[in-house]
């Protein structure tokens, strides 16, 4: 047993180091390892399952042998790391021992390689067994340690064997020990089994067993033993027990059983790695969980260049279980990887502009996915020039997530995916993949830069090339990706047909009467009407002073509504039409009503009133205004001889 087990945790280093080729990369079922209860299994992948707050949970780890029971357990990875499991928490990496590399585990007892007993006070150990909370061990001077089931840590021996190394396994059970040694035969040690010196009597039980596992029964507990010829035995009760009893019918090719409930009802393992659970003869098989169907998820498929993408991955299996998995280079494959960067929390950087498949391959099943990824700020210097659209070689391979470099001789070297260009200016002879290509144009040196024909992205990377003549502006599209080149006149032209025939006030001159706090009766020009991204506008003024104002945003509509409402701005020159003294223009200004005031000189100081109510007394007209303050001011004979504030 003992050199069986490090002979697995040599080769969990090895395979660690030649590279593990898991089930879904090969594209084969996985097969069951070993079984505890009703619901936790190893699979040949390194993998466990096991539940979870009644949930079944997939460990993906390296994991080599398992021990425990449905409720909990301990496992150990290849590389002789321990993994600890229970009914309240995951499975997760113990690290509250000291480990050294972990040898055996059995039960909720683990054995390392220095022969200590981790949850016994053991040194010295060989081999260990835990079966229905009784425990024993085989030390390396051969002594068969028994622990008393009701205080715990205290060990009769049973015995003492010689060259304790040529036993494979031990397993133990209410007072009694069964040894399996390498050649397959099984010796017994039983508490109650002594000579009239009390000296325990061994007994031999068959001479060719690959397996052994004891099992509660009433009125004798049995031994289930796999033979070599993969046929599987019980012994029998009282003195049968010494001997192979009973043969489970219907079993053959069998290497290895697990107990569930009993002598009739355990689970076997087959040599070509198959399980079947055996129940009083009926034999059902047991399959291993597999993911039935795929759920792929992303969180844009329109993504901008710069932009985050999450791909979420759900796997749905035989079982019902439901398992969220981290996308990585693993188990996702990108169509155009220059497109998309994987980070370290398992979403993808969007590097270019494209459209690119991502296509998720787990246990065997693909799902795939379309991204249009673009670009949302415009890429500078595109010219037309003799009927030939042209666009600047640096910023739109980098754009569509390519390399450019400048040789020594001034030869464009460009890579996009696949995809090499060598390009000189001046030169319609390019090479492609290192083979020849012809341009519809010659390129155009530009500033430390070069120009080539649009055409070029359609010939070689498949784009459609749309000239706007309106705009002078291109648009390279891949299906649904899009970025848009522009000329020195693109932003010109595209302010101007957005401003339509808001371009009228620009250049008309107002004066200020109730707008932004702004100064009053300021003169004012309207400079410019500058459109944004969402479709507002911005009313750009010039003082006289040359100080520059800008309006708030507004809509199209707003910008006529503005400018004509005389409560926001006065057409003509108010100083002008108006005669009035410096102290009265400055009462308007303040907002104020003094007496004497006249009717036009209290609209501009406070506005237009709410209500107008006309009376006469004694010959004189008396006219009176109230504000929506309750403020009120009284005129007759046109002046104010009234004011009310509250």
């Amino acid at each position: 047993m003992r050199k069986m087990f490090l002979w697995i945790v040599a080769a969990g280093l090895i395979l660690g180091l030649t590279g593990w080729i898991s089930v879904a990369d090969a594209e084969e079922k996985p097969q069951i390892v070993d079984i505890i209860g009703k619901k936790t299994l190893l699979l040949d992948d390194g993998s466990m399952w096991s539940e979870y707050n009644n949930q079944m949970i997939h460990t993906r780890d390296d994991i080599a042998f398992i021990s425990g029971n449905d409720r909990s357990g301990l496992a150990v990875t290849r590389d002789g790391k321990l993994v600890n499991w229970g009914f309240g928490s995951p499975p997760f990496n113990d690290e509250d021992y000291d480990q050294s590399q972990v040898l055996q585990v059995s039960g909720q007892v683990w054995l390392g390689l220095d022969g200590k007993v981790r949850g016994r006070s053991l040194d010295n150990i060989l081999l260990i067994n835990e079966t229905n909370q009784f425990f024993g061990a085989l030390s390396q001077k051969g002594e068969l340690l028994l622990e008393d089931r009701y205080k715990i840590g205290s060990f009769n021996k049973l015995g003492i064997i010689p060259d304790p190394t040529t036993v494979k396994e031990i397993s133990v059970l209410d007072g009694r020990m069964a040894l399996l040694y390498n050649s397959g035969k099984v010796v017994v040690f039983e508490a109650s089994n002594f000579d009239d010196d009390g000296n325990i009597i061994p007994y031999s039980v068959t001479e060719d067993a690959v397996h052994i596992e004891y099992v509660q029964d009433s009125p004798t507990d049995r031994i289930i033993v796999t033979c070599k010829d993969g046929t599987v035995w019980t012994t029998g009760e009282y003195q049968d027990r010494k001997k192979l009893a009973e043969q489970m019918s219907g079993l053959s090719q069998i290497v290895k059983t697990v107990v569930l409930d009993g002598p009739q009802h355990f689970y076997a393992k087959r040599s070509n790695g198959s399980w079947v659970l055996y129940d009083e003869g009926k034999l059902t098989p047991i399959e291993p969980p597999v993911i039935k169907t795929l759920s792929v998820s992303v969180s844009n498929l329109k993504p901008q260049v710069g932009d985050d993408v999450k791909v979420d991955i759900l796997e749905n299996y035989s079982n019902n279980a439901k398992i969220r998995i981290t996308a990585s280079m693993e188990n996702v494959t990108i169509q155009k990887p220059q497109l998309l960067k994987l980070q370290p929390k398992g979403t993808f950087k969007v590097m270019g502009v494209g459209e690119t498949e991502v296509t998720v391959i787990q246990g065997g099943l693909s799902k795939t996915v379309k991204l249009s990824a673009s670009l949302n700020t415009n890429l500078k210097f595109a010219k037309q020039s003799k009927g030939v659209v042209y666009v600047p070689v640096k910023s739109v391979f980098k754009a569509l997530g390519g390399t450019v470099a400048v040789s020594a001789g001034g030869a464009f070297d460009v890579k996009v995916g696949e995809k090499a260009l060598t390009l000189k200016a001046g030169d319609v002879n390019a090479t492609l993949n290192g083979q020849a290509l012809k341009l519809k144009a010659a390129p155009l040196a530009e500033k430390g830069d070069m120009l080539v024909p649009a055409s070029l992205l359609t010939d070689v990377l498949g784009a459609s090339i749309q000239w706007n003549a309106k705009l002078e502006n291109v648009v390279i599209s891949f299906g649904q990706a899009k970025m848009t080149v522009v000329t020195a006149n693109t932003a010109a032209l595209v302010k101007k047909a957005a401003q339509g025939s808001l371009t009228q006030y620009i250049g008309k001159t107002y004066w200020i009467n109730y707008f932004q706090l702004w100064d009053r009766f300021t003169k004012v020009t309207v400079t410019d009407v500058l459109p944004d991204d969402t479709g507002s506008f911005t009313i750009v003024f010039k003082t006289a002073s040359g100080k520059k104002l800008t309006s708030y945003s507004m809509s199209y509509s707003e910008v006529t509504d503005v400018l004509g409402d005389s409560v926001n701005f006065l057409s003509y020159d108010p100083y002008k039409k108006y005669k009035w003294s410096s102290s009265i223009w400055q009462h308007v200004k303040a907002g104020e009503v003094v007496l004497g005031m006249t009717k036009d000189q209290v609209l501009f100081s406070i506005g237009s009133p709410t209500a107008q109510s006309t009376t006469t007394a004694k010959g004189v007209k008396i006219e009176t205004w109230v504000y929506s303050n309750f403020d009120t001011v009284s005129f007759s004979n046109g002046q104010v001889t009234l004011i009310i504030t509250y």
